[in-house]
């Protein structure tokens, strides 16, 4: 690996992680790159599904959607296109460890090309990092070391983004449609994980919950969802009887930092908008089974996880390979409960 002469590196070019959860713990990798660099100016290469958070990044100059992901495009937008001399002098971080974003960067033909080297990747990178098959690191500290591979220090203390006084303002909008702001306590639950059954708990038990929160705590509670979720939501409002308000559709990733930030807490598995509500300060309770909570659980003294750590997990299957789910089933409405009591 050669050493990188980051005081003729004037720009930075940042491939963004494909997943919101995973974007949202790249931030203190932003913070850090601009602490280390002040007066650079850092791009973002993100897909369509990640945009409106990096957007709300404050550490980010610009931000560059990928459309497609054919091999045509690839080469026409980084190779023989507009971004051909525009990367060339960048220095380029890859976050994903996939070989696709490895060749995305290679394709730039940027000067320094720093990622991991996984998935035979080396020969694509100028300076490839290896970490130690032994070394489990959070994925926070995993994106960070990408940084201290190269001689650069990451930020020390917890980051936190500030929503932008727009974006804010429409959050605040698209809230009082629905709630009373002044009523509280107001509670986010997002019962649905993208990456399978088997990182949610049963819908019946966040009805339940939703339900036993606002009968005995007097709160409103919304209930979060993602793309092709609305039917789950259904289900936890029905548990709910009813009480609680299906919040699906009323939100985007733009504006979904703003909303969570105005809640006093959010619980949820181990899904995007868990670490997105931990990124603007709410309080969060999440719900492990099939992960990992010492890789991916948000930090912070206000940050709870429940975790049975039962003999089969973390199986990191996208379906309980056993088909019994005890891992979630085990945790019961009142642990979650007791949990809040953290909180509110």
């Amino acid at each position: 690996m050669g050493n990188i002469d980051f005081s003729v590196t004037e720009n930075h070019t940042v491939l963004a992680p494909n997943w919101i959860g995973d974007t949202a713990m790249a931030a203190p990798f932003f913070a850090s790159l601009r602490l280390n660099f002040p007066d650079s100016k850092i791009r973002v290469i993100v897909n369509p599904w990640v945009e409106g958070l990096v957007r709300n990044f404050p550490w980010v100059d610009e931000v560059i959607k990928l459309d497609k992901k054919n091999l045509w495009y690839l080469l026409k937008t980084f190779r023989f296109g507009k971004l051909k001399d525009k990367l060339a002098f960048d220095t380029f971080w890859i976050l994903p460890n996939s070989f696709r974003s490895a060749f995305i960067s290679y394709l730039s033909s940027s000067k320094s090309r720093i990622g991991y080297s996984t998935r035979f990747r080396k020969q694509l990178l100028t300076n490839p990092v290896f970490l130690s098959e032994n070394k489990s690191l959070n994925l926070v500290d995993y994106y960070l070391e990408l940084l201290v591979a190269n001689g650069l220090n990451p930020v020390s203390e917890r980051i936190f983004i500030k929503i932008r006084d727009d974006l804010l303002e429409v959050s605040k909008n698209t809230l009082e449609k629905h709630v009373v702001l002044s009523k509280r306590p107001l509670i986010g639950i997002h019962p649905g994980a993208f990456f399978g059954s088997s990182k949610t708990w049963n819908p019946k038990n966040f009805g339940l919950l939703a339900e036993r929160l606002i009968d005995e705590q007097n709160a409103s509670v919304l209930i979060f969802g993602g793309p092709g979720e609305k039917e789950l939501t259904e289900m936890v409002v029905k548990y709910s009887k009813g009480k609680a308000l299906n919040f699906f559709g009323r939100d985007n990733l733009l504006i979904l930092p703003g909303l969570l930030s105005m809640l006093d807490a959010f619980i949820s598995g181990d899904t995007g908008p868990l670490h997105i509500a931990s990124l603007v300060g709410t309080p969060t309770i999440s719900i492990f089974g099939s992960t990992d909570p010492k890789l991916t659980a948000p930090r912070g003294s206000n940050n709870f996880y429940i975790y049975e750590n039962l003999d089969c997990s973390p199986c990191f299957k996208r379906e309980c390979p056993l088909q019994h789910h005890d891992c979630m089933e085990k945790i019961t409405v009142s642990d979650v409960e007791n949990r809040l009591k953290n909180i509110l």
